[in-house]
């Protein structure tokens, strides 16, 4: 449809990308891998570039020297606004295509020395550093409120941690009306540790720093067998992703050479029952079948709750002190 409109580029940006080797070749295709490998192979030889993300590994392919048939560029600008993406297009209207591309990665800012030579480091503007800055003090007030106190540091490091259980914890609690009875948390969604002060008072701005992506809490119902099956994938996908489990619900896994496996999960000391019905809470993102979880999206009866801010605001919210949860919740047996 595109070409027969007279186009004459085609980009694709998409949230999936390429896992380069240890030493990244950010202006090659060096031993490249992962989920958008499948699918490069697929796509229009049509299509000129192909932006993508996910893996946060920072590269500049052209895929023709991976296929001929599909001379594409395929860019990745690392993560956290590391790296700008500079690409550039020379198009023949009169022909209706593109003759010429190119792309690179500038390096804006680097917390893991990331620079390396011959990747070029612009100065930084002035008039954008003031931008930035006005609207940092705008909302410096938001970001300083006290949100409610916490009784000591919660990470996010580790199969199993203080964090992840809060979470999920606090998106049960904000979700019971809606029937909920497990509260699933993907460990790629925290974003931060929260360290309270000195007398356990936690901000705005340290939960936003957490959950930065602004998701709802989506309630569905699963069969046991759904939700055995989802749990079994944690440890079958290419990254090891784990979910933190409200209270009440736990997990077994064994070690499978430098892995784990899946082996039961219980709800407040019973099994899982494979034929009975669940009703489960996770944020939007995970609901739709968000890093690769494709069965979150075929819970029914969905009902939609609070974001997971406000759960989470909601949860720490109060008189007393609200306790660490415990990290009894995942075991590993050898």
């Amino acid at each position: 449809d595109l070409d027969a409109s007279g186009v004459d580029a085609v980009v694709v940006a998409i949230h999936q990308g390429l896992t380069p080797d240890d030493q990244p070749d950010v202006f090659g295709c060096a031993a490249i891998s992962g989920p958008l490998r499948e699918i490069l192979d697929r796509l229009d030889p049509g299509i000129d570039v192909v932006i993508s993300g996910h893996t946060h590994r920072p590269y500049v392919c052209d895929y023709a020297t991976v296929d001929p048939a599909r001379p594409m560029l395929v860019t990745s600008a690392a993560w956290g606004g590391q790296m700008l993406t500079d690409i550039v297009l020379t198009i023949d209207p009169a022909s209706d295509r593109v003759t010429g591309k190119s792309a690179r990665n500038l390096v804006i800012a680097s917390d893991a020395g990331a620079a390396r030579e011959g990747i070029l480091r612009p100065a930084p503007r002035e008039d954008i550093a003031a931008y930035v800055a006005t609207y940092a003090e705008a909302a410096k007030e938001a970001e300083s409120r006290p949100v409610g106190t916490l009784s000591g540091a919660a990470r996010k490091e580790g199969v199993e941690n203080p964090l992840g259980n809060l979470i999920a914890d606090a998106q049960l609690d904000a979700t019971r009306s809606a029937g909920a009875q497990i509260a699933l948390m993907n460990p790629g969604g925290i974003r931060g540790d929260l360290i309270p002060d000195a007398n356990g008072t936690l901000t705005f701005g340290q939960i936003y720093t957490v959950q930065p992506f602004g998701n709802t809490l989506i309630t569905k119902s699963f069969t046991g067998a759904q939700l055995l099956a989802l749990l079994q994938t944690q440890t079958e996908r290419d990254e090891l992703s784990i979910f933190a489990g409200s209270r009440g619900f736990r997990q077994v896994f064994e070690r499978d050479g430098d892995g784990y496996r899946f082996v039961s999960a219980t709800l407040n000391g019973r099994p899982i029952d494979p034929a009975a019905t669940y009703r489960v809470t996770m944020n939007s993102f995970l609901s739709t079948g968000g890093d690769g979880f494709a069965t979150f999206a075929q819970g029914t009866d969905a009902v939609t709750g609070p974001t997971d801010l406000d759960a989470m605001e909601g949860y720490l919210d109060g008189e007393a002190v609200r306790e660490l949860p415990q990290t009894d919740r995942i075991t590993v047996v050898d």
